[in-house]
């Protein structure tokens, strides 16, 4: 069948309401996570050629916490933010491309007592960014979360951590407060 008509055909079908076409629509999406996944091995390859902002963090967790923003020529490509606690610490790593978030890591860990440092229990997990909106989330056991009320309020607050963190750690203050 001629492009021409291929396309009179698919025009007609619409027209007319009908729902089969001569050839299969491919699908116009792909996985972005091996992307994703990519870009963040990239950044994390090169993370000592940056250069590091050091910020002290306050009003995330009880006993403080820390953020170190990695600059590749003025650009953050990557946070890491430590809260610090009795019961064990967070640490949440932030990675961006072209400005954007584009993927989190979180690590929680939980102590054997409190304010010992010796882990007895992590729990990591995984969030996949495009376009500003959280695309998966890969929690503790390798499983993808599905989007609910809970999945959208994670996406919200990590959005919004990112965004007091990327201008805390452009900021001259030594100091970046919570948004409480």
């Amino acid at each position: 069948m001629s492009k021409t008509l291929k396309t009179f055909v698919a025009g007609l079908s619409l027209a007319l309401g009908l729902t089969a076409v001569a050839e299969p629509v491919r699908s116009q999406t792909t996985d972005p996570i091996p992307a994703i996944r990519k870009q963040y091995a990239e950044i994390n390859k090169r993370a000592a050629r940056y250069r590091k902002v050091k910020k002290q963090l306050s009003g995330y967790s009880l006993e403080g916490g820390e953020l170190v923003a990695y600059l590749d020529r003025g650009t953050i490509v990557k946070i890491v933010a430590r809260h610090y606690g009795e019961g064990g610490n967070t640490v949440v790593e932030h990675y961006y491309r072209n400005g954007q978030l584009i993927f989190v890591f979180e690590r929680i860990s939980h102590y054997d007592r409190p304010m010992s440092g010796k882990a007895i229990r992590t729990i990591d997990n995984r969030y996949y960014f495009q376009d500003h909106n959280l695309t998966r989330w890969i929690d503790e056991n390798g499983n993808s979360v599905s989007q609910n009320a809970v999945y959208r309020l994670k996406e919200s607050e990590l959005l919004e951590h990112s965004n007091t963190f990327l201008t805390g750690a452009r900021s001259s203050k030594r100091i970046v407060e919570a948004n409480n």
